[in-house]
């Protein structure tokens, strides 16, 4: 018999509409994320750069403040990376917000290779393939 658990964890990753990685400057979001319905992986707190790079980011979106650390890692291991240094306010519900109408916008869920989406105040975000 299979286990209720993760039966109910299967489900609710075929649910959900996809999982980004949250920086560790940014981890107040994750709640409001899971709300909207977004998977959420946190890195360990204090994980090297370039750990984080190795261990979690390939072929994932990447949700943060220090966006230029990981633009080189961006183009070799195909990252998606939602900046958010440009967002005047840093109210967790509100950019949790931004962040997932940004994935919808953009179509995020679909892009291949890297990709920075740039994320600003006045809701005129900038989107820039990384790789040709």
């Amino acid at each position: 018999m299979p286990d209720k658990k993760l039966i109910a964890a299967l489900k609710t990753v075929a649910m959900s509409r996809g999982t980004v990685i949250v920086d560790e400057n940014l981890q107040e979001i994750s709640e409001y994320l899971k709300e909207l319905n977004i998977r959420v992986r946190l890195p360990p707190q204090g994980m090297p750069d370039n750990k984080i790079v190795e261990d979690y980011l390939p072929n994932r979106v990447f949700v943060t403040n220090n966006s230029k650390d990981f633009l080189r890692a961006a183009v070799i291991y195909d990252i998606g990376i939602i900046a958010t240094e440009n967002i005047k306010s840093k109210d967790p519900k509100k950019l949790a917000n931004m962040v997932s109408d940004a994935i919808i916008d953009f179509s995020l869920w679909s892009q291949r290779g890297g990709f920075l989406l740039t994320l600003m105040s006045n809701g005129k975000h900038k989107f820039k393939p990384l790789v040709d």
